[in-house]
């Protein structure tokens, strides 16, 4: 090899060693390319080649599983057996419909409206019907792989267990991804809107609301306090008081509230009672549901179908008192009509006399009074008395059912002023050959006093 043939290899090398990725970084020349590692492979030799491979294949399965191969759920099965699928996902990544339009979206309005109805909204519980109706057209229209969405599946339970149509979970039940705990709820809340309560019981009853999404944790309490109320009443006490933890301050507190009232009024617990009233008329005072409500109390004292109903007078009093004064003389009213049909004539005396003192002079509300104050007469002393008051009533001003009511008392009065007929004997008639045997003995008994032979 000549000299100079040797100084221009030795500058070659040179000037490639200068050029190098190494060399380039060191002198900061930070924009040249590294070459990849697919690059570098084809440069390297046999052995090390496959060693980069091997790693290039290993980074991309711990990539597109988060995890290596052999970590986590997704690890591979021991050799001989076969992989467990991996869970469905709770929601699919790309959603089957714009967001406004997911049942989960289109629930929260129907939330909304229900809180304002427990505020006293009329406006909202006549949106809520056409709500209701508007909710189940638009569900049903929706593309079916909206149900893979587990915040969809839930929607659609809230919706039918607030009395929704029930078609629309029979969409959601035919989707194979619905995990276990919401197939299970989905069935019982399908048993419950379409009127099978014994199977929605059958269902649900186990279920721990608690451990539920929030959504339906409250609901679910409620309802299965509403299902279990005439079979186990204390036991509906307790989902009850769940329910009202779960869901504070919204149409199912509200709901759950009023069912406890009367079932510990009907178990005689006063105490109870004056705490449960007192929250309900200081969270709820102008719910909706709040006359109505009264309405069932009240039936009950009148009825007589509470424990301890001695003591219910001095409450029905503090109750009425909470009432808006237009509202006390039908409440009295009220309470005076169960009296008379329960045949409890003191309390429906006491009502009626109430109530009559409240109403306008010449209203119907007045002419109502009197009539249950005339009927609770007609069955005392006092019956002649109730009878001139049942044919003073103006009749043009009562029902249907008030007249009736009126006809009865009157039927009632006749018959207690009415002296008992006496049956007259028998003239004609062949007396009883017991009879005619026992004539027969006392005769020859007589004889024998008599001194006669026989």
């Amino acid at each position: 090899m000549s000299a100079s043939f040797a100084l221009r290899l030795v500058a070659i090398v040179a000037a490639v060693a200068a050029f190098s990725p190494v060399a380039m970084a060191a002198s900061g020349h930070e924009d040249v390319a590294v070459p990849a590692p697919a690059e570098q492979a084809e440069s390297a030799t046999p052995g090390e080649a496959g060693e980069a491979a091997s790693a290039e294949k290993k980074a991309d399965e711990t990539d597109a599983h988060g995890k290596s191969a052999g970590e986590g759920e997704h690890a591979a099965a021991p050799e001989g057996e076969a992989a467990a699928p991996p869970p469905p996902s709770l929601w699919p990544e790309v959603p089957a419909v714009e967001t406004a339009k997911q049942p989960y979206v289109l629930i929260r309005s129907l939330r909304a409206v229900q809180d304002e109805v427990a505020s006293g909204s009329t406006e909202a519980h006549a949106r809520q019907r056409d709500l209701m109706r508007d909710l189940s057209r638009e569900m049903r229209d929706l593309p079916v792989g909206v149900w893979d969405d587990v915040r969809n599946a839930r929607a659609a339970t809230y919706f039918v267990l607030s009395g929704g149509d029930p078609a629309v979970l029979k969409l959601v039940l035919g989707r194979e991804k619905t995990p276990y705990l919401e197939r299970r709820l989905l069935k019982g809340a399908l048993a419950y809107g379409e009127g099978r309560f014994v199977d929605a019981l059958g269902v649900m009853h186990k279920m721990e609301a608690r451990k539920l999404d929030p959504l339906l944790a409250g609901m679910v309490a409620l309802i299965q306090g509403t299902l279990i109320l005439k079979k186990e009443p204390l036991k509906a006490v307790a989902f009850f008081d769940e329910a009202r933890l779960l869901s504070p301050g919204t149409l199912i507190e509200e709901s759950a509230l009023r069912q406890q009232i009367l079932l510990v009024a009907r178990e005689g617990e006063l105490e109870r009672f004056d705490l449960l009233a007192s929250q309900y008329s200081r969270r709820f005072p102008r719910s909706l549901f709040a006359k109505s409500f009264r309405r069932q109390f009240f039936a009950g004292v009148a009825r007589q179908n509470f424990k301890r109903a001695s003591e219910w007078i001095s409450r029905t009093e503090t109750e009425l008192m909470k009432a808006p004064p237009a509202e006390r003389v039908g409440l009295y009213l009220a309470i005076a009509e169960e009296a008379i049909k329960g045949g409890n004539v003191g309390i429906a005396q006491f009502a009626a006399g109430k109530a009559r003192d409240l109403a306008q002079p010449g209203s119907r509300s007045l002419e109502r009074a009197m009539l249950f104050e005339a009927a609770a007469l007609v069955v005392t002393e006092d019956f002649e008395k109730g009878v001139q008051a049942l044919n003073a009533l103006d009749v043009s001003k009562l029902g249907t059912s008030d007249r009736d009511l009126r006809d009865a008392a009157l039927r009632v009065a006749t018959s207690v002023g009415k002296w008992p007929e006496v049956a007259e004997a028998p003239t004609n008639e062949k007396p009883p050959e017991s009879v005619g045997r026992a004539e027969s003995l006392l005769t020859k008994v007589d004889s024998l006093l008599e001194g006669v032979p026989q």
